[in-house]
């Protein structure tokens, strides 16, 4: 080896010392950045912002529907989901339909039936039911008041209760 093989050996390596920080630092920003953008929940580019809200239950706005046989009152909302609490009296029925969002209901009184893409369970107090984006559902109440906390995955479905009779406020 002649002298000038050596010099050229320590002069690769801070070469290849520096390429691997530069490497690394890429490598870091990458991660970094796709974290971010998939941690950005998607609003809808027009949509308006949403403020806090705090609805107590006795002043929440009440839609019913058949004299009295069904209630909603509406919680609340923002642009990527809605929340109320659902009412239906003894053997009321939801008709057949679907809605274009997912939707829970989360039983906290009553019993009944809940059909789901032709598929029925029995559901009652505790149970918690996630019904996929534009699944047939019908609902057939038993012998007691139903009462739950309905959500849907966007606003959109619940404007079907604004046909309903506002009762309050």
């Amino acid at each position: 080896m002649s002298k000038s093989m050596p010099s050229l050996l320590l002069l690769k390596r801070p070469i290849v010392l520096l390429f691997g920080v530069v490497l690394g630092a890429c490598a870091g920003s990458a991660v970094t950045t796709v974290a971010t953008e998939i941690g950005r929940p998607t609003v809808p580019p027009n949509a308006a912002p949403s403020a806090p809200t705090i609805v107590s239950l006795s002043k929440a706005v009440t839609w019913q529907v058949g004299g009295g046989k069904a209630s909603v009152r509406a919680l609340a909302h923002g642009q990527q989901a809605w929340i109320g609490k659902l009412s239906m009296a003894a053997n009321g029925k939801v008709p057949l339909h679907r809605d274009p969002t997912e939707e829970y209901i989360h039983v906290l009184a009553g019993t009944g039936a809940i059909t789901i893409d032709g598929v029925t369970t029995q559901i009652g107090p505790g149970d918690t039911v996630y019904m996929p984006a534009n699944a047939e559902v019908t609902y057939t109440n038993g012998a007691q008041t139903l009462e739950a906390i309905q959500v849907f995955a966007g606003p959109a479905p619940a404007a079907k209760y604004t046909k309903w009779t506002r009762i309050q406020p």
